[in-house]
């Protein structure tokens, strides 16, 4: 069986402009993540969901116009665009889990600090880091969380400004002999959202778990509705590059051969629903690809 796995990438935009002739400001936070699910279970999300959007007159779910009510959500009322919202967390509540979330996020701040640059071209743009992550999540989980051999899974991500290194990226664990789990890797490409609604439920999950991750950095303990309701729902899986986890791989990731963007973080093998954490243990994968 052939598994999808949805992606969407959120991140802060930076909220001062930088100096004339210096380089652009950065995020300082950024998730990838979305969901993953059969054939079947994604062709009944895309039904539902299609159809909602038709009844509410929207091109697509976007998770920021919506919470700011702009764009295709201008004039929209804070009661409306709750409506909606729940509608549509209904649709990816239905199936339970036959549909799962995911997401990777990274302190960019500390990613800069922490890693030496050496290093940052080893693993890459702060999106990089969190996609290969999550396409080594998945792989793992599909050799040892009880699924048939022959099982793999595709990767379809939204258009960005990295997603052909992303595409490329994928290929290279795929042919890496050196992944332990490269034969579960099948294909990988971009799409437009408002083709691929898949991508709008990724956008669902990439948003909420960015939101939940700036929470924390301001102290906030309580989780977002939406999270909540999915841990006993769809499950949840997440990992975090924060400082600690970042110093805990600085040595393996420097001490790498690799091509740029080719050095993996390998989670350690966990498959839970609890909030976001930084990995127990983690491997940097070597690949001269």
């Amino acid at each position: 069986m052939e598994f999808r796995f949805y992606c969407d990438e959120s991140y802060d935009s930076p909220k001062a402009k930088a100096a004339k002739g210096s380089a652009p400001l950065e995020p300082k936070c950024y998730i990838v993540g979305g969901f993953i699910g059969n054939q079947p279970t994604w062709e009944k999300v895309e039904r539902r969901w299609a159809d909602k959007n038709r009844r509410v007159h929207v091109p697509r779910y976007h998770a920021s116009h919506l919470n700011a009510g702009t764009w295709e959500f201008d004039g929209w009322s804070k009661s409306r665009r709750l409506k909606y919202s729940k509608g549509i967390l209904r649709i990816l509540k239905q199936e339970g889990q036959r549909l799962h979330g995911m997401a990777c996020g990274i302190h960019v701040d500390a990613y800069r600090r922490v890693i030496s640059p050496d290093g940052q071209v080893k693993m890459g743009h702060p999106y990089l880091v969190c996609f290969n992550t999550l396409v080594a999540a998945i792989a793992t989980h599909l050799e040892y969380g009880g699924f048939a051999p022959e099982d793999t899974f595709s990767v379809i991500l939204d258009r960005n400004p990295c997603d052909m290194e992303a595409v490329a990226a994928f290929y290279s664990m795929k042919d890496d002999p050196g992944f332990p789990f490269r034969h579960r890797l099948e294909g990988c490409m971009p799409r437009d959202s408002e083709k691929a609604i898949g991508l709008q439920a990724a956008d669902y999950v990439a948003y909420e778990t960015f939101r939940l991750m700036q929470d924390k950095r301001k102290g906030v303990t309580e989780m977002r509705h939406v999270l909540n309701t999915m841990l006993g729902t769809t499950g949840f899986y997440a990992c975090m590059f924060d400082e600690k986890t970042l110093e805990n791989n600085k040595k393996s990731v420097e001490a790498a051969t690799s091509n740029p963007g080719r050095c993996v973080i390998i989670p350690a093998y966990e498959w839970d629903r609890k909030p976001p954490r930084p990995p127990r243990t983690t491997v940097a994968q070597r690949s001269s690809k």
